[in-house]
């Protein structure tokens, strides 16, 4: 599987599945033209802490890896299924089993890319999130459950910054879900090529008592 390395959070922040719809059509459309105008591209979805795995994408093979964080875009995601198969296609059917155990291999040496991670890892962000989550301050409603999705970035000093709301059900809970990021302690930065850089991540914040309660026991 391509995502084997990246898949271990998306059971608890990414727990979405997706009929056929026209979403779906337009990514796969998408795909259709940019495979025929030669664009190789793969969207990978879920948490990590490494992106060498996209790195060695796209220097040995060509192809762009977009990592879209724990958004997964319904779009992107159809995109991404059709393309894969047409990358199988052209360098082999094991190509992401391939460049997965190489990526593992490098960072386990320490020579690998390294993304952004918040302290303790994925499993403490959730905890942090849903632990400071106030649902009272955002007058929060059991008919008004929600997601924001937020995206930001963690700069070089290890801080979120550039914070942007991409989808919300109202006001309150995107101010709720920018207090919560500039709540977050420092992060330990991405580098890359030995160099300290600044990453973009995507974060859905589920506005909801018993999501609260579950991942704050």
């Amino acid at each position: 599987m391509r995502q084997f390395l990246f898949i271990l959070m998306i059971v608890f922040l990414c727990n979405n599945s997706f009929a056929q719809t026209d979403e779906c059509q337009i990514g796969i459309d998408s795909a259709k033209s940019d495979y025929s105008k030669g664009i190789l591209r793969t969207y990978i979805f879920g948490l990590t802490n490494t992106f060498t795995f996209g790195k060695l994408l796209k220097d040995e093979y060509g192809i762009e890896a977009v990592y879209w964080g724990c958004i997964v875009d319904e779009k992107w995601d159809c995109y991404s299924k059709f393309m894969d198969e047409k990358i199988k296609e052209k360098f082999g059917d094991d190509i992401f089993e391939k460049v997965a155990k190489k990526s593992q291999q490098l960072d386990s040496a320490g020579k690998g890319d390294r993304q952004s991670e918040f302290p303790g890892g994925e499993v403490e962000l959730m905890k942090f999130v849903y632990c400071n989550l106030d649902l009272i301050k955002a007058n929060y409603s059991e008919s008004k459950k929600g997601r924001v999705y937020i995206q930001f970035a963690i700069d070089i000093t290890g801080r979120p910054v550039d914070i942007k709301v991409m989808k919300t059900p109202n006001d309150d809970y995107s101010k709720e879900a920018i207090r919560l990021i500039n709540l977050m302690p420092n992060w330990t930065s991405a580098t890359q090529n030995g160099k300290t850089i600044k990453q973009q991540w995507n974060l859905p914040i589920v506005f909801d008592n018993d999501w609260k309660e579950k991942h704050c026991p």
